[in-house]
């Protein structure tokens, strides 16, 4: 990485071919929060310019995967342009990088590097969901088992549910541009894994179960 320029996200180098990120990792999450209050004192149609729409930042998980990289010897590279962010000199409506007009970012650019020289062949892209009752703790995205395989899926889910956590496939969310675009089995493989707002919180276990799924995919995959 080049220290001399902003390039808008930060890499720890790993000793796996196993990369964790969280693609809405960084900024506020009250921003949803402001946006709402705009509306509900129909004031919003004068500030959109300045909020564009209500999507906040995923609560802790930047922290997680930085956290779980680290402690696993995997590599690790995290945003620090907020997802809401319009930066001059993109042609690029906000710094969201789970979707596809992403791909021209440093971040994305520096993950394809990773992935073309084979130092990546596993890529878990951390994210928040609401807690919403009917919805489960987990949930991992795989875009119906096309950016990963149904055995490593489904491996996941058993350690998931075996550390006492509710877990669904692609219910509710069948994963962004990020893990579609990345994930390429069976050379490289990507899930998003969505965590309810519920168990992320300052002292949660969620780390150590996460930890427990990285050293599980090291260990079936042989890397």
């Amino acid at each position: 990485m080049n220290c001399e320029v902003i390039e808008g996200f930060i890499e720890v180098k790993g000793q796996y071919p196993v990369l964790i990120t969280a693609t809405h990792g960084y900024g506020t999450d009250r921003f949803k929060d402001v946006v709402l209050r705009l509306k509900e004192l129909n004031l919003y149609d004068e500030f959109q310019d300045v909020a564009p729409y209500t999507s906040a930042v995923d609560f802790l998980t930047g922290e997680i995967a930085f956290k779980v990289g680290v402690a696993e010897k995997c590599w690790v590279i995290l945003p620090t342009v907020s997802k809401v962010d319009y930066l001059n000199g993109l042609p690029i409506p906000d710094y969201n990088l789970n979707r596809e007009y992403a791909s021209i970012t440093p971040f994305w650019r520096r993950v394809e590097e990773l992935v073309r020289g084979n130092h990546v062949r596993f890529i878990i892209d951390i994210h928040g969901m609401k807690s919403v009752n009917k919805w489960p703790d987990f949930c991992i995205s795989c875009a119906n088992y096309t950016t990963a395989s149904k055995e490593t899926v489904e491996h996941i889910v058993h350690l998931i549910s075996e550390a006492g956590f509710t877990v669904k496939v692609d219910r509710p969310f069948k994963g962004g541009s990020f893990i579609r675009h990345f994930g390429k089995p069976p050379r490289t493989e990507a899930i998003g894994l969505e965590i309810k707002r519920d168990h992320r919180f300052l002292g949660s276990r969620i780390p150590s179960v996460i930890r427990r799924i990285v050293r599980g995919i090291i260990k079936l995959k042989n890397y």
